[in-house]
């Protein structure tokens, strides 16, 4: 049986697949987010099969819509999409997920007076 990362991945390869065929569709942008949103996946070994297949969706989708805008406001020069479509797809899955993990591990009653100490 193979692994539950592969899975992951080999759905979104046919999900990528399929939508590069729309007209209009950016597939240098989508390969790249796709690309970057994989490596997550794969390297996120704690994550269930679930949670693993939803942060594939989210980082496919952030990488591909703010991947190609940023790099626009960034650097105008570039003619390509796929590079910032990837980094964006890897940064804001792994930014979410530590800014996650701080606010739980947030001691509010620390912030106000007469709070724990």
């Amino acid at each position: 049986m193979a692994e539950p990362s592969t899975t992951a991945v080999a759905a979104g390869t046919v999900g990528v697949t399929l939508a590069s065929l729309m007209i209009g569709v950016d597939v240098s942008a989508l390969i790249g987010a796709f690309a970057g949103a994989s490596l997550f996946v794969v390297s996120a070994r704690e994550l269930s099969i679930i949670e693993r297949i939803c942060y594939l969706v989210i980082s496919i989708m952030m990488g591909y819509l703010a991947g190609p805008t940023l790099a626009q406001h960034l650097y105008p020069t570039w003619d390509t999409t796929a590079l910032p479509a990837f980094l964006t797809a890897v940064a804001v899955v792994t930014f979410s997920l530590r800014v996650i993990e701080g606010v739980k591990k947030l001691d509010i009653s620390r912030l106000f007076p007469g709070g724990r100490k």
